[in-house]
């Protein structure tokens, strides 16, 4: 058994890994050809290996070879508090001997104490039971399962809802009004960062109430719609970002939902603002791409409601090394 960093010598390994890869998470979109995904799935790996907080571990025996390609979260270690690290892709033979891959994220956890990281955050497809074992066996824990919906730009356009509340653009002005929904809207959310018992429980909630900030400051969202009262109030925001690398090297632009709210009392605005970015993303043969929970049923329906169709579903896991 062979395991070692991987080097730009891996290159026409790597490409043959990607290329048999079962679980490309554009593979259900029908927007990229098959060559198309295995190019975004390419850059993606590429990128991460030039990265200096980046690990990247090959396992291999004669004709089983596993990839596991990982990195330090610089910025959530620090806002946490914790050292903290994720595992991005795992790639590897499409018959392995299940010991090659168990030998590549069993070294990838021992970089990881090496340099200090104690919490791994690993998303896997619903569909690839075998990393799901494996992480399993190294001490990872299902922490919650997301689903992603689209709305495709050359199919019918969203189907209108009955907005509430007026759908219009974000202004800077109405940044502390966004913050100020942000915070009531994840005051009792249970996430995984809340259900976590290793991370400190008066970050988890402001966690989002600072990825909010990000979005009104541009680093988070491209674009920001708000659903307002009479008399100024806002009653909900929902922000989106271009996907990259896939709208670049994929040769077709995703809209990917960033983050967004709604006050207690006014969930049903939502739908409009949902339905706004969809329908602004479709006007302009963009495909919208959202994610939520699989357990939340209102999300859900709102997505079905606008004529989202499923395309994708994950589960999230964590691993505490400390």
């Amino acid at each position: 058994m062979i395991v070692r960093d991987v080097t730009a010598a891996d290159a026409a390994l790597l490409q043959h890994l990607v290329e048999q890869h079962p679980f490309k998470p554009y593979r259900h979109h029908r927007i990229l050809s098959r060559l198309r995904q295995s190019a975004v799935l390419q850059a993606e790996i590429e990128h991460l290996r030039q990265a200096s907080n980046s690990i990247g571990v090959l396992a291999a025996e004669a004709d089983a070879a596993a990839v596991v390609m990982a990195r330090r979260l610089v910025w959530d270690s620090a806002f946490f508090g914790v050292s903290m690290g994720r595992i991005d892709h795992v790639l590897r033979s499409l018959e392995p001997d299940g010991v090659t891959l168990q030998h590549a994220f069993s070294e990838t956890l021992t970089r990881f104490r090496a340099i200090g990281v104690q919490h791994v955050t690993l998303k896997v497809d619903v569909a690839d039971q075998g990393v799901i074992a494996v992480a399993e066996d190294a001490g990872f824990r299902l922490m919650d399962a997301i689903v992603t919906y689209i709305s495709h730009p050359r199919r019918q356009p969203p189907r209108p809802v009955k907005p509430v509340g007026a759908i219009r653009p974000f202004q800077q002005r109405d940044t502390e009004q966004v913050l100020d929904v942000t915070r009531e809207a994840y005051r009792d959310y249970k996430g995984r960062f809340q259900l976590d018992p290793h991370l400190p429980a008066e970050k988890t909630n402001e966690f989002y109430v600072e990825w909010a900030r990000k979005c009104c400051s541009g680093v988070m969202a491209d674009r920001i719609f708000v659903a307002e009262q009479s008399g100024g109030r806002l009653i909900g925001w929902a922000s989106v970002k271009r996907a990259e690398p896939v709208s670049s090297v994929g040769g077709a632009p995703i809209s990917v939902g960033s983050l967004g709210a709604c006050r207690p009392d006014s969930a049903g605005a939502y739908a409009g603002l949902i339905c706004a970015a969809a329908v602004e993303n479709h006007a302009a043969g963009v495909l919208t791409e959202a994610m939520t929970q699989n357990s939340n049923f209102a999300m859900v329906r709102v997505l079905e409601a606008v004529g989202a169709q499923y395309a994708r579903a994950e589960y999230t896991f964590h691993a505490w090394l400390g």
